[in-house]
């Protein structure tokens, strides 16, 4: 796709760079490190889950001035569609696309001028699960897929929350459920690297879906009426469980919270405190929640860490009961 097929999208090649231009390095035959963890099975389709009522510290509500860069690549399916759809239903004054011909994940976003990102990506497994998805990235430890070693992004809690119950609605209410999708949150993984807050929302996972032209619909829809919808959610980090968080993910469709940073169990051995704060600065959180059985033989060094940030610490299982 070029910029005289779509008005407004910047494109970003992997050429010598322009004034303008923002460029990669692609990285062949990636595979997420997701492949590797637990399942998303656990995640209901058969029901919608709203909030229930509960007395919650009222925080500033979501930042919803500023514009958005929404980053895509033209090599990737899912992205392109998604991008496409945003397009044809308007690309708010807010926003502008930014279309890279190599790995997201490897993007050198350097020239980006808006205030915040979001990336717009296909989600690979090897399960192969349909899937709407979103996730902060950064790593905890190697940048094996882009990013920095031992850095994390800025999160966007807030607007992660409004997308995961938008999606969970409108994957019942508009069909897409019976096709076998599910929705969730993800764990904080891979790159590309920024200062700006940020976060994917996906599409997953394999090239089927990735064309599925409901799931870009509906991906497209939620990032157009939903970025700057404001609300004072709890923003909270996550501790524990696996990659495809089901007990932090049923906890934002049921109450209101919202997660910035998670760090699941089979990162846990990489975690310290200055990567503890780093969750907590760059999510902008005020409580840390634990998915106390997903912690396995880390809950006593765990808890040491989270004392010695002072901040309130619940437990995950008790939220939801």
């Amino acid at each position: 796709m070029s910029e005289s097929q779509i008005d407004e999208i910047t494109t970003i090649s992997t050429d010598e760079p322009k004034l303008e231009e923002i460029t990669i390095t692609p990285v062949e035959n990636a595979k997420e490190e997701e492949n590797t963890t637990t399942s998303i099975d656990e995640i209901k389709t058969d029901e919608i889950i709203t909030p229930t009522s509960q007395e919650q510290k009222v925080i500033v509500p979501v930042k919803t001035e500023g514009k958005f860069a929404l980053v895509y690549s033209f090599k990737d399916p899912a992205g392109l569609n998604i991008a496409t759809k945003i397009k044809e239903m308007g690309l708010p004054k807010w926003g502008k696309l930014y279309e890279i011909d190599g790995d997201i994940t490897e993007a050198n976003l350097s020239k980006v001028k808006e205030d915040f990102i979001i990336f717009l990506s296909k989600h690979q497994s090897e399960a192969g699960t349909k899937a709407l998805t979103i996730h902060m990235i950064g790593n905890y430890g190697e940048a094996k897929f882009g990013g920095k070693g031992r850095e994390l992004c800025g999160a966007m809690p807030r607007v992660g929350a409004n997308y995961l119950r938008a999606l969970n609605e409108k994957n019942i209410s508009e069909g897409l459920a019976k096709q076998g999708f599910v929705v969730t949150m993800e764990a904080t993984h891979h790159g590309p690297y920024t200062r700006k807050d940020c976060l994917f929302i996906e599409i997953g996972s394999s090239p089927k879906e990735w064309k599925n032209d409901l799931a870009a619909k509906i991906v497209a829809e939620v990032v157009i009426n939903e970025t700057q919808k404001e609300n004072k959610d709890t923003i909270v980090i996550g501790l524990g469980g696996g990659h495809y968080t089901p007990e932090f993910t049923k906890l934002v469709l049921r109450q209101k919270y919202a997660f910035g940073h998670i760090c699941a169990k089979h990162n846990l051995g990489e975690l310290n405190l200055d990567l503890i704060w780093s969750m907590i600065r760059r999510s902008g959180a005020d409580e840390i929640i634990l998915d106390w059985k997903g912690l396995k033989e880390n809950k006593e060094r765990v808890l040491e860490l989270t004392q010695i940030t002072k901040l309130k610490t619940s437990r995950v299982q008790n939220l939801l009961k």
